[in-house]
C-alpha cells in the first residue's frame, strides 16, 4: 500500500497568486524599454502635449516619466495597479473598434509587482496633486506606520510615474539584462520611434544628472523633421514621402509614410517602424517584402529608413495576440502587403532615373591617399625638384659651375645602404606564400612608455611569443565615409611644403637617444634633431587614413584575453589617469568592444573573439598590419586594448574613427626604452637592451624611413619635432674644412 501511495501523481492545485502576478509581469515587461513603452502609450492616450523621460543606470535603478495629460481622478487611485483595470474599455467587444494604445490595465499592475512604484497625479479639476506609492498593486505607505491613502501635494497637471528598482525581486531577470548603456540606448530607440510617429507631442529623454538630453523632439514638427531629429540629417535629406493608394475591399483604409530613396548609403540597419491605427509593430512579412524591393535598388549590403503607419479596418485587427502587443494580426494581411510593397516600388522606380554616387576628386598629380601595404610613391606632386640636373650636353657641361666646399652635399638620399640589402633578404622569406613568420617577439619588463601626444603608454608582460603578419587579398575597398575623406583633407590642409621636402629627401645618420627617441638626419647640408616618436605617430595616422579598411592582418599566435590585457594596467602603480577605471567597470567596457567587434574587424582587421568554449572572456587575436614586414612593440598591447576600451567616443562616427585610428598609431611607435647605463656592461639585461635598440634603429632605417620618404606629409604640428641643430657653412667658419 505504501510503494502504490509513492507512484501517485502530484495533486494539481492553484498558484499562489503573487506567484501568478510575477509570471504575469514578467511576460509583459522584459526589460526598462518595455516598462516605459507601457507608460509611454499611456501618457499618449492621456492627450499628453509634452512627455519628459528620465533614466538612471539604464532605467533599472530609476525610470520616470512625466506628462502634462489629463491625469488620474483620486477616486481611481485605489484600483490604478489592480489588474484588468483600465478606462479605454468595458466589455470585449470594444476591441472590435479600439483606438488607443492601451486596454487591458496590466501594466502599472505588473510594474508594480516587479518595482516600487510611485504615481503623482492631477486633474485640471483638482486644486492640488496627489502621490502615492504601490507594491504588488496595491497602495502601500511611503513609511512604516503611516497611512498609505494619497497624499495631497503641490503639483502640475498631468502624470508622473517613477519605477524603481525594476526587476529587484526578479534577481534572475536581472542577469539576463544587458549593460546599462546598452539598456538606455534601448529605451532611446522606443521614445525616438515614438517620436516620429506622434505629431503634436514633443519628447525629451536624458540620463539623470546629465545636463543636456539625449533626446529632443519638439511638438511642432511635422514627421520629416521628427525623423531628422531622431535620426539624422543624414536620413532626412533621402527622404521621400510615400502615399499608399487605400484599399477598403482589403481594409486598407490609409497607408503613408518616409522612406529612403536609392541615393541613401547605409550599412547599418536601421529597424523599420510599422504603426498599425497608430500601435508601433513588428511585421515581418512586410519588412521582407520591401527589404526585397529595395535590394535591387541600393548597393549590396546597405539598407534604408522605413516608417510607414497603416489604418486598417478595426474589425479587420486582432491586437490582443501578444502579451507585449509588439504584434498584431489582420485580415488579407498577404493582399494588403503586396499592394504596399507594389506602392513602394512605383515611387523608387520614378526617382531612379537620377542616381548620386559618391565620388573622391583626385587632384592633379594627387595620389596621397591611394594607399597600399607596400613603400609605393602616392605623395602629391607639390615641391619642386631641387636635386642636380642631369647633364645630358656639352653646353650644360661647359654651364655646371664649381659647387663651394662648404655648400657641397656629400651624401645621395635616393642610395641604399648594404644594411637594407641584409635587412630585405632576411624579411623576404616565404614571400610566395605572403605570410612572414616573426618569431621570439618578447614582452619586455614593466615599464612607462611617453607616447605623443602626451600619452602615457604601458609596457606589461603577456604570454605572446609568436605572431604572423598576413598581407590582405581582398579586392581593394573604396572608402566612401565622410568622416574618413573629411580627416584626409584636414591632413591635407595641413601640409607644410618645407618639412615634407625634408622627409622626402633626407638621409638617416643614426639615433641619438633611445630613451627620448631622438634621431639625426640630414638635408642638403643641414643636420637636423628629429623626435622620432613624434614623427612615426603622424605617419602611421596618415597611413591610417589612407589604407582604412584595407589593412592587413597580424594574426596573435595565441589569442589574448582582454579581461587579463585590461587588468595589467589598472595593476601598474605606475600608472595614473583621470580616466582610470576600477575593476568593476570591466565587464561593461569588454562588452562594448564585443558589440563593435564587427566594425573593428572590418574597418581596423581588429578581431575579438566571443564565441567558442568559453564566451564569459572575449579574446583579441588579431592587430592591422600597417607597414609590410614590421611589427608594433607587442610590449604596449595591454595599454593599447585599455585605451580603446575607455577612450573611444563610440557615440559620433568622426572621433570614433580618428580616435581608433591614433591609437593604432601610439600602439605602432617605436617603444621607449631605458638608459643603458642603468645596466651592468655584460649583463642579459645589457645584452637584451642591446638587441632591441639595434632592432630598433634597424627597422627605423630600413622599413620606417624609407616609407616615410615616399608617403609622408610633413604637417605644420610637427615643426616642434624637427629642429636644425647644425649646418656646413656655418661648421666650416668654425673649422675652417669639413
Amino acid at each position: 500500500m505504501a510503494e502504490s501511495n509513492k507512484k501517485l501523481p502530484a495533486r494539481i492545485k492553484p498558484l499562489d497568486i503573487t506567484v501568478v502576478n510575477k509570471i504575469a509581469a514578467g511576460e509583459i515587461v522584459i526589460a526598462p524599454a518595455n516598462a516605459l513603452k507601457e507608460m509611454l502609450e499611456n501618457s499618449i492616450d492621456a492627450k499628453s502635449s509634452s512627455i519628459e523621460i528620465s533614466v538612471k543606470d539604464g532605467g533599472l535603478k530609476e525610470l520616470t516619466i512625466t506628462d502634462n495629460g489629463s491625469g488620474i481622478s483620486k477616486d481611481d487611485l485605489p484600483i490604478l495597479c489592480e489588474r484588468f483595470t483600465t478606462s479605454k474599455i468595458s466589455k470585449f467587444e470594444d476591441l472590435n473598434s479600439i483606438a488607443t494604445y492601451g486596454f487591458r490595465g496590466e501594466a502599472l499592475a505588473s510594474i508594480s509587482h516587479i518595482a516600487h512604484l510611485t504615481v503623482v497625479t492631477k486633474t485640471k479639476n483638482d486644486v492640488c496633486a496627489y502621490k502615492c506609492h504601490y507594491s504588488d498593486g496595491k497602495l502601500v505607505p511611503a513609511r512604516p506606520k503611516e497611512s498609505s491613502d494619497p497624499k495631497p501635494i503641490a503639483g502640475k497637471d498631468g502624470t508622473q510615474i517613477s519605477v524603481v528598482d525594476l526587476f529587484y525581486n526578479v534577481p534572475s531577470r536581472l542577469r539576463t539584462l544587458k549593460s546599462p548603456s546598452e539598456e538606455y540606448s534601448k529605451i532611446l530607440d522606443v521614445v525616438g520611434r515614438y517620436a516620429v510617429h506622434t505629431e503634436k507631442v514633443g519628447f525629451s529623454c536624458k540620463k539623470i544628472g546629465e545636463t543636456f538630453n539625449s533626446l529632443t523632439v519638439r511638438n511642432g514638427l511635422n514627421h520629416k523633421e521628427r525623423i531628422r531629429s531622431v535620426f539624422g540629417s543624414n536620413v532626412a535629406k533621402e527622404l521621400m514621402e510615400i502615399k499608399i493608394i487605400p484599399n477598403e475591399e482589403y481594409g486598407l483604409l490609409k497607408c503613408y509614410g518616409y522612406v529612403t530613396n536609392s541615393n541613401f548609403v547605409n550599412k547599418k540597419s536601421i529597424q523599420p517602424l510599422f504603426f498599425i491605427n497608430n500601435r508601433l509593430v513588428s511585421n515581418d512579412p512586410l519588412r521582407r517584402g520591401i527589404l526585397q524591393i529595395y535590394s535591387i535598388y541600393l548597393p549590396k549590403g546597405h539598407k534604408p529608413f522605413i516608417y510607414l503607419s497603416l489604418e486598417i479596418d478595426p474589425k479587420n485587427v486582432d491586437v490582443n495576440v501578444h502579451p507585449t502587443k509588439r504584434e498584431v494580426r489582420f485580415l488579407n494581411e498577404e493582399e494588403i502587403i503586396e499592394h504596399i510593397v507594389n506602392g513602394i516600388e512605383t515611387e523608387l522606380s520614378s526617382l531612379d532615373s537620377n542616381r548620386t554616387f559618391l565620388t573622391q576628386q583626385v587632384l592633379s598629380g594627387s595620389k596621397r591617399f591611394r594607399g597600399d601595404n607596400d613603400i609605393t610613391d602616392t605623395r602629391p606632386n607639390k615641391i619642386k625638384d631641387t636635386s642636380t640636373p642631369k647633364l645630358t650636353n656639352i653646353s650644360q657641361l661647359q654651364q655646371f659651375k664649381r659647387v663651394s666646399e662648404n655648400k657641397l652635399v656629400r651624401t645621395d638620399f635616393n642610395q641604399q645602404t648594404l644594411n637594407s640589402f641584409v635587412h630585405n633578404a632576411s624579411s623576404m622569406k616565404d614571400e610566395s606564400n605572403v605570410v612572414d613568420e616573426i618569431s621570439d617577439i618578447q614582452i619586455g619588463s614593466e615599464r612607462i612608455l611617453s607616447d605623443l601626444p602626451s600619452d602615457n603608454d604601458l609596457t606589461g608582460s603577456s604570454n605572446i611569443t609568436q605572431s604572423n603578419t598576413t598581407r590582405n587579398s581582398r579586392t581593394r575597398v573604396k572608402v566612401k565615409l565622410t568622416s574618413i575623406l573629411s580627416s584626409r583633407e584636414k591632413v591635407e590642409k595641413r601640409t607644410d611644403r618645407e618639412l615634407t621636402e625634408i622627409f622626402t629627401k633626407h638621409t638617416f645618420v643614426g639615433i641619438v637617444d633611445f630613451t627620448r627617441r631622438l634621431m639625426c638626419i640630414q638635408y642638403n647640408v643641414k643636420l637636423y634633431l628629429v623626435d622620432f616618436a613624434s614623427i612615426c605617430y603622424e605617419l602611421f595616422y596618415q597611413i591610417g587614413l589612407s589604407d582604412f579598411s584595407n589593412f592587413g592582418i597580424i594574426n596573435l599566435g595565441t589569442p589574448l584575453s582582454l579581461r587579463n590585457l585590461i587588468y595589467e594596467v589598472i595593476d601598474d602603480q605606475n600608472f595614473s589617469s583621470k580616466e582610470k577605471i576600477e575593476k568593476g567597470e570591466v565587464g561593461e567596457v569588454i562588452e562594448t568592444l564585443v558589440e563593435m567587434s564587427d566594425m573593428l574587424e572590418e574597418y581596423f582587421s581588429i578581431k575579438i573573439e566571443s564565441e567558442g568554449i568559453d564566451e564569459s572572456e572575449p579574446k583579441i587575436s588579431s592587430l592591422p598590419m600597417l607597414l609590410k614586414n614590421y611589427v608594433p612593440p607587442l610590449s604596449k598591447l595591454s595599454f593599447f586594448v585599455y585605451k580603446l576600451a575607455v577612450q573611444i567616443d563610440w557615440g559620433d562616427e568622426t572621433s570614433c574613427l580618428t580616435g581608433i585610428l591614433r591609437q593604432i598609431a601610439l600602439l605602432y611607435i617605436p617603444e621607449c626604452l631605458p638608459d643603458i647605463s642603468e645596466f651592468e656592461e655584460g649583463s642579459e639585461e645589457y645584452q637584451e637592451l642591446i638587441s632591441t635598440q639595434t632592432k630598433i634603429t634597424s627597422d627605423l632605417e630600413n622599413i620606417v624611413l624609407p616609407c616615410i620618404k615616399k608617403r609622408f606629409l610633413g604637417t605644420k604640428n610637427i615643426s616642434r619635432d624637427v629642429v636644425e641643430i647644425a649646418n656646413l657653412p656655418g661648421l666650416y667658419k668654425v673649422f675652417e674644412r669639413c
